[in-house]
């Protein structure tokens, strides 16, 4: 399904070949954000190093991220929940559907 395919071009975020406008993100306009999956786990990393509490959390977090095939996941924005084609396929194309819904209307 490449019209549900996450991608990042420099700055610019793709589903399948549309634009998403960013303004969608900058705004919070969903709960999620699209995240080069293989950067956020060096940004984890980092995290894991100074962090004070949450510690646990983080390196479940890691595990679960280092298990993923995927180049490019949703990340929830209010807690620590990640999405993915791989993982959970139908969530995965309902978050796409709502951004590219949002996107028509901007």
């Amino acid at each position: 399904m490449q019209k549900y395919k996450l991608d990042i071009r420099g700055n610019d975020i793709y589903i399948g070949d549309t634009l998403i406008n960013e303004k969608i993100f900058n705004d919070e306009m969903v709960n999620y954000r699209v995240r080069d999956r293989d950067d956020f786990i060096n940004e984890l990393i980092d995290w894991i190093g100074e962090a004070t509490t949450d510690k646990e959390i983080m390196k479940s977090d890691l595990k679960m991220l280092m298990d993923l095939e995927d180049d490019y996941i949703f990340s929830s924005i209010s807690t620590n929940e990640y999405f993915c084609r791989s993982e959970d396929e139908e969530e995965f194309i309902n978050i796409c559907k709502e951004i590219l819904e949002l996107n028509k209307k901007l």
